[in-house]
């Protein structure tokens, strides 16, 4: 935009740090990253003021940069952008082989965009971190105990998303919980969190898997009244697994996307009637049935679906996914979370995408 705008053959958004230039909006050459020593930019973040020259070629304070003049350019003008805590940590430039001045106007014109770009920066910033913090939220690592392996990934569409998953331990009962709020972005990050806290305070609470249905009765009612003030609800699934029993119960409110994977290849989709949390309060149906060594739980938001082949089959494809995957420690193969990754990474996906396996090993 900026080159069509001023006529010239290069611009760039370029960031600095201790010793390099990082072209991260360039538009006209096809350099990345160069030595700190070799932009005229150097000089914008070191005076943290517009610099412009008529003609590079004759003013000193170009002398030593060498790529630059190596290039023949003769025109340049830079204006500092600055984080969010007012450090100059860049520059918007033009540069043109033939020497130039811009006019009142253009300089006026100049100073918007840089403006823009600067406000583009901080939004990549601040989206960047938001993303970072959100999945600092979720569960560090995988989980291994006794038999038992639980692994999980959470891809958002935009910079953060809605989807939400944990897992843990409490006593001799293993926890794994996936909710989906519905929508994308901020938003729906915000009340994921309040899911996330929800759940996380009454876990502990529960002394055994029957008592599952009075624990997601209490996350809806820490959740309700913001839910519908936000005009949104969350489909959720929360399941726990006795670890001397073998016994599995769980409450399906509105995902019914879980599948319990035996170790014969049978495939069983795990559901129950209860609505998504938020819609009104309501009691919930934990139900149950058994977890043997070698079977797999799998857990999964909707986004899932839009990085499958057939969204109406996705029972049958995504047995056929398991049954390809390793685990890491029975087969070679890439285990079902990392073959969602890759499959999200290589096709669009229209909302999050999270995935929780807990897998019994024989």
């Amino acid at each position: 935009m900026a080159r069509s705008i001023f006529g010239v053959p290069m611009s760039s958004v370029t960031v600095m740090d201790h010793d390099r230039a990082l072209y991260l909006g360039r538009d006209g050459f096809d350099v990345p990253v160069s030595g700190r020593g070799d932009t005229p930019c150097r000089l914008v973040t070191d005076t943290g003021e517009i610099i412009t020259t008529d003609d590079a070629r004759l003013d000193p304070r170009f002398a030593d940069i060498e790529a630059f003049l190596a290039n023949d350019l003769g025109f340049y003008v830079g204006h500092p952008l600055k984080d969010g805590s007012g450090n100059v940590v860049g520059s918007f430039c033009l540069m043109d082989k033939e020497p130039r001045q811009l006019t009142p106007a253009e300089m006026a014109e100049f100073q918007d965009l840089a403006a823009w770009a600067q406000s583009e920066l901080l939004a990549d910033a601040e989206s960047a971190q938001s993303r970072a913090t959100q999945q600092a939220l979720l569960p560090e690592a995988p989980l291994e105990i006794d038999d038992v392996h639980v692994e999980g990934v959470c891809l958002p569409s935009l910079s953060v998303g809605g989807d939400y998953f944990d897992y843990g331990v409490v006593g001799r009962h293993v926890h794994v919980a996936v909710g989906d709020v519905m929508g994308k972005g901020v938003g729906a990050a915000i009340l994921g969190s309040s899911i996330r806290s929800a759940c996380r305070a009454v876990s502990p609470t529960i002394s055994g898997g029957r008592a599952l249905g009075t624990a997601v009765d209490a996350i809806e009612r820490a959740v309700l009244a913001d839910l519908q003030r936000a005009g949104s609800f969350v489909t959720y699934f929360h399941a726990v697994l006795d670890l001397d029993t073998d016994e599995l119960t769980y409450v399906d409110a509105g995902s019914g996307l879980a599948l319990l994977v035996r170790s014969d290849g049978t495939i069983e989709q795990l559901m129950g009637a209860d609505l998504p949390i938020g819609l009104e309060a309501q009691p919930h149906e934990a139900l149950t049935t058994r977890l043997l060594p070698g079977d797999r739980l799998v857990v999964m938001s909707d986004g899932v679906l839009d990085v499958l082949e057939d969204e109406l089959g996705w029972v049958d494809e995504v047995g056929s996914l398991i049954s390809r995957s390793g685990d890491g420690e029975r087969s070679d193969a890439p285990d079902l979370v990392d073959t969602i990754t890759l499959m999200a990474r290589e096709r669009i996906a229209r909302d999050d995408v999270t995935v929780v396996v807990l897998d019994r090993r024989p």
